[in-house]
């Protein structure tokens, strides 16, 4: 598609938002006009809602007229409005889970605008007599309590189906880490690496399915190490801290207002606001960090060649105020947090092929042990100021930054045992013996460290005036992950694996479930010694770059009326457009130590940090023949020598490593979409039912390599094999002579969406939502290099006109809320996935070919969509409540429960079919304690190869607090804290089931004071 007509559609896309965009204004103006022109009976009643024991105004409070039962919820910064009140006498009844009832009576003349506030008191407690003052020192206020009723009060006045959380209620998360606290939601699953969660899936869906928003606003979030990955759009939680949020929103279902790039939902993080405070509010932490196996003040090795202590410092600083007669609000968070922590896994190779000389079924033919020791530094600043320039509009400014640093060295031993009959053993499944001629040991530690930092501008403008809202949000943010061991710590990235062969060696563990090895050398070279080891080529540095830019803008209006029925008419137009670039060149990046010889240049370079696996937790140990460990080269020192001696290093790279570096690791792409929609909300008696209609147009330009033909590199004398060619210099004619060239696409979709909420009983209600969602294809789909090979007549190449999958949603919600806050609810739901993304073959003609060059015998290999639908179901089950009822001294329990049933029409790798979450919390006075636990079911890790499947496994997390004087509060809490494995079996055939995969990660502990002001 050329330029010009890609530019036409942009303009005709341009044209159409416009349309769409005067015709809801049009479409909301008639009825307030109408309104206004009518004589005035009515009035208008409006004021906020206030906690005092908090200081915060009330979010979600239930305001209603006793007489006519018109009501309305408060929203942000604890404002309600109610319109076209009656004139009279009029009862207003305000009402909150674990609140008691507030009333009042007051006279509305018509035409008058009344103004009343109200103050909640908790239910616990209540004070001696309506005109008595409030002394919050009176009664408890359990940070647990005030976070599960924000969350009911969320759910019960959300028309999506919701899971909503304060960001206080499972304790204190020093380390900042959203995906801890997301984790005991339920139909909340975790992507682990290395023990860290870096994305969140949701109902069964990876996690690209999920969609990740700020204050409704989507977020940049670039990951180095999925770069151009099936999962790259999925949102990377390693660059956002929780410090800066007050609640985070769980939507299974979605409206016509929000973003349609959710199948499985979104998550929303909503910062702190200072409007939503009364006053002037200081708070303040201090913690320590601490890990499991190094819980001391000493100096130890580690993460990387040399000593440091492993108990870090943190805190986090929050300030918020208002000013100029509560016409400007302040709120500033600052956290810094330091974790160390270490995860040990064990890796075992089997073969599972007997031969006649060999009938063993199953033999082990390779072992390897990594111990990663790390370090994880997260810093966050996010200001948010709100100005209210007038009665009707209010200017808002948000500003978040956030900076990573992950100091993570990746020290791997792989022992070869060779071909399966020269492992010795009647049963080597548990204890085996090798033979000298193929056994080999390899020594390959790697510098990772990686470096991530993103900046959120959010500015926002909001002008109120009548029932008229329009509201104006933009936004930029930008994010850049990249790995730089060199620079950072002064680390050589890896050497290349250095190997010893000809060693014997005994392995044994005590069953097949564990990863207890016991290896002890038995004759051959010391692998102790460094001499012994090869020298293989370098790698100096870390290469992998990403960077997403996200840009958005979009204005919409909300009209609320009464004519006939009920309405808040909402409707917005919105463009967003978003930068993706990745690179890889670490390959170019490999060099030679000259004059090394064939082994043993390494051998004064030995780690002083010794290989133990034991201390790790994993009980497994290694054992050299001379008495030692294995040998590991010290990356640090051999950094350092690169860094002073450079000529004494030269480069190696091959045009294989050549093309992977500069051409087929390079990704440059941008998306463009443009959506506009209208959505109703109308009040039927008992019912609430809502509809709406959502436009998306999505434009897409992939910057590409524009490589010559196997024909014209054959006439400029260039080798080429399978149409690539063999040299550098061959490599840099072929892909760099000519310009690059801009692979442009496009498409749209409409998104109908509905929602149904019936309220059963004043306690009772039941809620059923579609939504129409899509997934957009991932970037290494539709971006990339091509590859003509004349011999094999195929074109491997992107598709940039691919389309997104489909996906219809249902769910429905039946709840039960009772005081004092609590919950029972039980939801179900069904997504039917369409236009799988899978490989295809294509003719010319099929993939849309309009080039010079004849290509129309040739086979193009791409992806396309698929017409199988997979259809994924589930259900939900959840309880919480506050045991307040109780006597003294058990009032102060809380007790919450969640179990969640997944499964698919077809075998889904990562889908786990039960799991249960749970949860105890008890508050006495200042005093607290909590325990949260987390069990998941066995589920598969593949759909491919050998069968294999994570076995069940539960976690334990603790915590609690008591104050040391009447202002600072000492709190602690440990995150698995017996330190339960992951463990991965592979059953092939009628064998038995043996540990493939074992990982174990300890156990982190914060200690920390904290205070308000």
């Amino acid at each position: 598609m050329s330029h010009l007509s890609f530019r036409l559609r942009v303009f005709r896309a341009t044209r159409l938002r416009l349309s769409v965009g005067v015709a809801c204004a049009l479409l909301l103006l008639p009825p307030a006009a109408s309104a206004a022109a009518q004589t005035p009976v009515t009035g208008t009643i409006t004021g906020r809602i206030l906690n005092p024991a908090t200081g915060e105004y009330v979010r979600n409070a239930q305001v209603r007229i006793d007489a006519t039962g018109q009501s309305v919820a408060s929203e942000a910064g604890g404002a309600y409005r109610l319109s076209e009140v009656r004139a009279g006498e009029i009862t207003v009844t305000v009402t909150y889970t674990g609140y008691t009832t507030a009333t009042a009576t007051l006279v509305l003349a018509p035409g008058t605008v009344v103004t009343r506030d109200f103050e909640l008191v908790s239910a616990i407690r209540k004070p001696e007599s309506g005109d008595a003052p409030l002394k919050l020192h009176e009664f408890l206020v359990s940070s647990d309590r005030e976070g599960n009723a924000k969350a009911i009060m969320e759910q019960r006045n959300s028309m999506n189906i919701t899971n909503s959380v304060a960001s206080d209620v499972f304790g204190d998360v020093a380390e900042g880490n959203v995906g801890e606290f997301l984790k005991h939601m339920p139909g909340v699953e975790l992507d682990l690496v290395q023990g860290e969660i870096r994305t969140i899936r949701l109902r069964g869906l990876d996690s690209e399915y999920t969609q990740v928003t700020l204050d409704g606003v989507s977020l940049a979030s670039a990951d180095a190490n999925a770069g151009a990955a099936g999962n790259a759009r999925a949102f990377s939680f390693e660059q956002v801290s929780l410090s800066s949020m007050e609640s985070i929103e769980v939507s299974k279902t979605i409206s016509a207002d929000v973003d349609a790039n959710a199948p499985a939902g979104t998550i929303n993080l909503k910062t702190k606001r200072a409007f939503d405070r009364s006053g002037r509010r200081i708070a303040a932490q201090a913690n320590l960090t601490a890990f499991s196996t190094r819980f001391n003040f000493d100096e130890s090795y580690g993460p990387d060649d040399r000593k440091s202590r492993k108990l870090h410092p943190g805190g986090i600083f929050d300030y918020s105020d208002v000013f100029f007669n509560k016409r400007l609000g302040v709120n500033l968070n600052i956290s810094e947090s330091m974790a160390y922590s270490a995860n040990a896994r064990t890796t075992v190779t089997y073969n599972y092929t007997p031969t006649a000389a060999d009938p063993r079924p199953v033999v082990p033919t390779a072992l390897t042990f990594l111990h990663a020791p790390r370090t994880n530094r997260r810093s966050t600043v996010n200001l948010g100021a709100d100005f209210r320039a007038t009665p009707h509009l209010v200017l808002s400014l948000g500003l978040l930054y956030n900076y990573a640093d992950l100091n993570n060295p990746q020290r791997a031993l792989t022992f070869n045992m060779g071909a399966r009959n020269t492992v010795g053993g009647a049963d080597p499944l548990r204890s085996f013996t090798t033979s000298a001629t193929n056994a080999s040991v390899v020594s390959n530690p790697a510098a990772i460290v990686k470096l991530g930092q993103t900046l959120t501008v959010l500015p926002r403008i909001e002008y109120r005036i009548g029932n008229l809202t329009l509201d104006g949000k933009f936004a930029g943010s930008n994010s850049i992950s990249w790995y730089d061991p060199r620079g950072r710590r002064g680390s050589m990235r890896d050497a290349g694996g250095p190997t010893l062969t000809g060693l014997t060696y005994t392995a044994q563990r005590s069953s097949l479930r564990s990863a207890d090895w016991k290896v002890v050398q038995t004759g051959g070279p010391d692998m102790n010694n460094g001499a012994n080891f090869t020298n293989p080529t370098l790698t100096i540095d870390d290469g992998r770059y990403a960077l997403t830019d996200v840009y958005s803008g979009d204005i919409i209006g909300t009209l609320r009326t009464t004519r006939f029925l009920p309405i808040v008419w909402k409707a917005g137009v919105k463009r967003r457009q978003e930068i993706r670039d990745f690179r890889l060149d670490t390959e170019s990046l490999r060099y030679n130590l000259n004059g090394a010889g064939t082994t043993g240049a390494w051998a004064g370079y030995k780690s002083p940090f010794d290989f133990d696996m034991g201390g790790t937790n994993t009980d497994a140990s290694l054992k050299s023949i001379s008495g030692g460990t294995v040998w590991v080269p010290d990356l640090v020192r051999m950094g350092t020598l690169f860094r002073e001696n450079q000529n004494s290093f030269t480069q190696s790279i091959t045009a294989a490593n050549f093309y992977n570096a500069f051409i087929g690791n390079r990704r440059s792409y941008e998306e463009k979409i443009d959506a506009a929609f209208f959505m109703a909300t109308a009040s039927v008696g008992n019912a609430i039912i809502r509809a709406g209609l959502r436009r998306e147009e999505t434009s897409t330009d992939s910057l590409e390599f524009n490589p010559r033909s196997p024909a014209e590199l054959a006439a400029a004398g260039v080798p080429e094999t399978a149409g690539r060619a063999t040299t550098i210099p061959g490599l840099q004619y072929q892909f760099f002579s000519n310009p690059k060239v801009h692979r442009t696409g496009g498409y749209d979709n409409m998104f109908p969406s509905a929602s149904l909420k019936y309220k059963i009983t004043q306690n009772f209600d039941a809620q059923v939502g579609f939504s129409s969602t899509i997934r957009r294809p991932t970037f290494r789909d539709v971006a990339g290099v091509w590859v003509i090979n004349d011999d094999a007549l195929t074109v491997n190449a992107p598709n940039p006109t691919l389309r997104p999958e489909t996906s219809k949603n249902l769910a429905a919600r039946v709840a039960y809320y009772f005081e004092p806050v609590g919950i029972v609810a039980a939801n179900v739901y069904q997504n039917n996935v369409k236009g799988l993304f899978i490989t295809n073959r294509l003719t010319a003609e099929e993939f849309g070919y309009q080039g010079d060059l004849d290509l129309s015998n040739y086979e193009f290999i791409t992806t396309t969509a698929s017409a199988n639908e997979v259809t994924v179901r589930g259900m939900e089950l959840e309880y919480s409540q506050s045991l307040s009822f109780l006597p003294p001294p058990f009032k102060g329990l809380n007790v919450r429960a969640s179990y969640t049933r997944s499964y698919a029409s077809i075998r889904k790798a990562n889908m786990i079919p039960h799991s249960i979450n749970a949860g105890l919390s008890y508050a006495y006075r200042r005093f607290n304690v909590y325990t949260n636990l987390n069990w998941r079911d066995n589920y598969p890790t593949t759909v491919t190869g050998n069968p294999r499947f994570y076995r069940h496994r539960a976690n334990l997390d603790l915590g609690g607090g008591f104050p040391i004087t009447d202002r600072i509060n000492f709190f602690f809490s440990a995150r698995n804290i017996f330190n339960e494995p992951y463990v991965i079996m592979e059953r092939v055939a009628a064998n038995p089931a043996v540990a493939q995969f074992y990982e174990v990660n300890g156990t982190n502990w914060t200690f920390g004071v904290k205070s308000v002001w």
